[in-house]
């Protein structure tokens, strides 16, 4: 493989947005700059060409660029991480001369009708087999609460490439279909990392974290209790609740509005304080379907930016038993 086309096979996107919080502007991504301090976003990133540009710094290009930027590290080191991040093995060449003829033909052939397809895989059964079983890095987890059975569960091990927690995402089949991390670097913010990040585009997200795991106990209670994030369903199997799930993310998208809409059980939303639930168009739509519930903080037992199980099962408990209707 050529360096060419190892930068070409990565999207620059997600793999700077590891590293940096990014916002689509008009098709162009935008974050503040890793390189220097800023208080208004200035670093540009685009899809095509696949290029980035940081205006406070005057540094850009592509995604080999900003590796040798960010790790401030040689060409032989950036293309070693480049070739961890894609799962490739082997020598990279450097770009080759192509022939003029080739090149000539490649600038004035007619563009190519091509549609954009999800960029999912489905990883191999043993892939978590590569990550390993550190005590003292799942401590971090352990001291926040989280029952070691419950790691185990999960699957959740320790990646000492990216210094992360790792842990599988499953589809509604239980393949792999992604893997999450989650840094231990104290410095992430400093740093302007992702707390929580994905090793693999998504391409489309039609799976509902934890469903696979705790299916039998969702159809027997016939309900799921969806929060945002993995971690919320490690502490809630800790305390004994398996009939739960996350979305992953702060809203509810078409794709896991269906699998809930199929799943046909009660379903509870116990996303973070600060959002609005009632305001997600998925969510309204899903209520045509099935019972839909919703934690409401009326009572201000949580902070602004906690999810519902960040302040103990009690105060779990609580807002589950005075829950909504979404009417």
């Amino acid at each position: 493989m050529e360096l060419e086309d190892l930068i070409l096979s990565i999207d620059i996107v997600e793999f700077i947005s590891q590293f940096i919080e990014l916002t689509e502007k008009n098709g162009e991504w935008w974050g503040l700059s890793c390189f220097k301090e800023e208080k208004t976003p200035s670093f540009s990133v685009r899809e095509s060409p696949p290029v980035f540009f940081d205006y406070s710094s005057g540094i850009g290009g592509n995604v080999f660029t900003f590796v040798k930027h960010y790790y401030d590290c040689s060409s032989r080191e950036a293309v070693e991480i480049l070739k961890q991040y894609a799962g490739v093995n082997g020598a990279i060449a450097p770009r080759r001369e192509k022939m003029a003829a080739t090149i000539a033909c490649k600038r004035f052939a007619k563009p190519k009708q091509t549609r954009k397809e999800s960029a999912s895989v489905i990883l191999p059964e043993d892939y978590m087999s590569r990550y390993e079983k550190r005590e003292e890095k799942l401590a971090v987890w352990v001291n926040e609460g989280i029952a070691r059975a419950s790691l185990d569960k999960y699957q959740v091990y320790y990646d000492s490439f990216s210094d992360r927690l790792v842990y599988p995402i499953r589809n509604i089949a239980g393949q792999i279909v992604n893997i999450g991390g989650r840094t231990l670097d104290p410095m992430w913010k400093e740093k302007k990392q992702r707390k929580y990040t994905y090793f693999y585009p998504w391409g489309t997200m039609d799976t509902i974290y934890g469903l696979a795991e705790n299916i039998k106990s969702i159809l027997e209670l016939k309900e799921i209790i969806l929060f945002e994030g993995c971690k919320s369903v490690l502490l809630a199997d800790t305390w004994g609740i398996h009939n739960t799930g996350a979305i992953l993310t702060s809203h509810l998208n078409p794709n896991q509005m269906k699998i809930l809409a199929r799943l046909g059980c009660r379903v509870v939303f116990a996303l973070d304080k600060d959002i609005r639930i009632r305001e997600d168009i998925n969510i309204k739509k899903l209520k045509q379907y099935v019972n839909v519930e919703y934690f409401w903080d009326k009572q201000d037992l949580l902070d602004e930016k906690d999810a519902p199980v960040d302040k103990g099962l009690e105060i779990f408990q609580s807002l589950y038993e005075h829950r909504m209707q979404f009417r």
